[in-house]
């Protein structure tokens, strides 16, 4: 009788409409906690809604008499994922590949227009054992082998999700979209304040409007072995408030602070390029800052999505808290965009991971998408003179298909006297950079 209604179960989700969605997941959630689905039926079930047409009824009435071994489900949508039906065990094969071009209109320094292959990564994710995860992303393109993710997560205490290994902090809607997702080729300038990847033991929660995430760090997985002093440490934490989400239609706040203690050597720099990649210039640094005792950082979120048409901003302060009673400096930096899909397209935003996901066109021709972001950062502060700059970007995007795209930028800079590359070039140099990317993802 159990497998039965199971089918049927089945049956509706693969007909589910795009707005039925989040009143199954509530009604999976209920039978979940009141025990009549276990955990390997109700991920099934909860994946299902995402994916619904891999989900056929006679699957489900079998579930309860053939073993996971023997029910392999494969797709091939864009990468390769294999699962077994009761949700036990899966992987997944994919990654990414981006080329870009730079055409610089220098002011006084010679930036140096090129091409670059900014990405070539593979990534590897999946499920043992139903309650067990894990994620394994190595990146080419520098021409060695540098690992991104590497965690093992455990799953097995609904809604809470603990990780440990490699993975990004919890900081910055920008940072924690995926370079796949985002509107424009490069971050803004506030993200050289955004932690990255490091190692760490996180933990993350939520609610019906509500997303939280935390951890401890420590330095990147290639840090100095050789270095016998006292790694770099740090606590991060985010909370993100989503009043709505609903299918094109969002509300995004959010809240983080990350404080780090760097490591024996008490030094910590900043420097940031003109949102760009291809140059090696960057016309803001801070320079060494010595006897630091702690840095601490605060950041400040909100998104809308309404349609076709997006707004999204984040502001961040650095507090350099500095050993004894020398000199403390604070730096800061902020943008805002807004975002129109030409074609009646929509951002994906994604409520439990509190970030913005994938976006699929509608028409046969792809998505035409627009962007305007202005940002700033300021690197001045009592004797540091790290320079300000202020940017102007306009972002043309097309979504060939949903793994496809090609992306174009204009971006005017705009930098003040200070701005020199801490000594090593002019001030209030302005240039003007073009840029493109081809992507693809699998």
């Amino acid at each position: 009788m159990k497998a039965f209604a199971l089918s049927l179960f089945a049956l509706g989700i693969s007909n589910t409409q795009a707005g039925e969605a989040e009143g199954l997941e509530a009604l999976l959630k209920v039978l979940h906690e009141n025990g009549t689905l276990n955990n390997a039926q109700y991920q099934t079930l909860t994946q299902a809604l995402e994916k619904p047409a891999q989900l056929k009824p006679t699957e489900a009435s079998a579930a309860d008499d053939i073993s996971a071994e023997e029910t392999p489900l494969v797709e091939t949508d864009g990468g390769l994922e294999v699962s077994t039906f009761d949700g036990e065990s899966s992987f997944e094969l994919g990654g990414r590949l981006m080329f870009d071009g730079a055409l610089y209109q220098q002011d006084q320094v010679e930036m140096g227009s090129g091409t670059a292959l900014r990405r070539a990564r593979i990534e590897m994710e999946g499920t043992l054992f139903t309650d067990w995860g894990y994620k394994l992303g190595v990146d080419f393109a520098g021409g060695d082998a540098d690992v991104k993710n590497a965690y093992i997560a455990y799953n097995g205490v609904w809604p809470w999700k603990f990780k440990l290994g490699q993975f990004k902090e919890p900081f910055s809607l920008n940072e924690l979209t995926s370079s796949k997702h985002t509107t424009f080729i490069e971050p803004a300038l506030p993200n050289e304040f955004a932690p990255e990847r490091h190692l760490g033991i996180g933990v993350s929660t939520l609610g019906q409007h509500w997303t939280w995430a935390g951890g401890v760090f420590g330095e990147d997985f290639d840090g100095d072995a050789d270095d016998e002093g006292d790694e770099a440490w740090g606590l991060s934490s985010r909370l993100t408030l989503s009043p709505i989400y609903e299918d094109r239609k969002a509300l995004h706040f959010g809240a983080a602070f990350a404080y780090r203690v760097p490591d024996d050597e008490r030094k910590v720099k900043f420097n940031a390029r003109p949102e760009s990649r291809i140059t090696d210039v960057k016309f803001l640094d801070t320079g060494s800052i010595k006897k630091v005792d702690n840095t601490l950082l605060y950041g400040l979120e909100a998104a809308g999505v309404w349609g076709a048409f997006s707004l999204q901003s984040e502001y961040m302060q650095m507090q350099v808290q500095r050993l004894g009673d020398r000199q403390d400096y604070r730096f800061d930096g902020f943008y805002a965009y807004a975002s129109w899909f030409l074609t009646g397209e929509s951002r994906a935003y994604k409520f439990k991971k509190g970030r913005f996901g994938r976006v699929k066109p509608r028409h046969s021709y792809g998505a035409w998408e627009l962007g305007l972001r202005y940002s700033q950062l300021d690197l001045n502060d009592a004797d540091i003179e790290g320079g300000k700059a202020q940017q102007w970007s306009l972002g043309l995007n097309w979504y060939i298909n949903k793994r496809l795209r090609v992306m174009a930028n204009y971006i005017h800079v705009d930098n003040d006297e200070y701005a020199d590359a801490d000594g090593d070039v002019a001030g209030n140099d302005d240039p003007n950079l073009f840029l493109m990317r081809m992507q693809m993802d699998f």
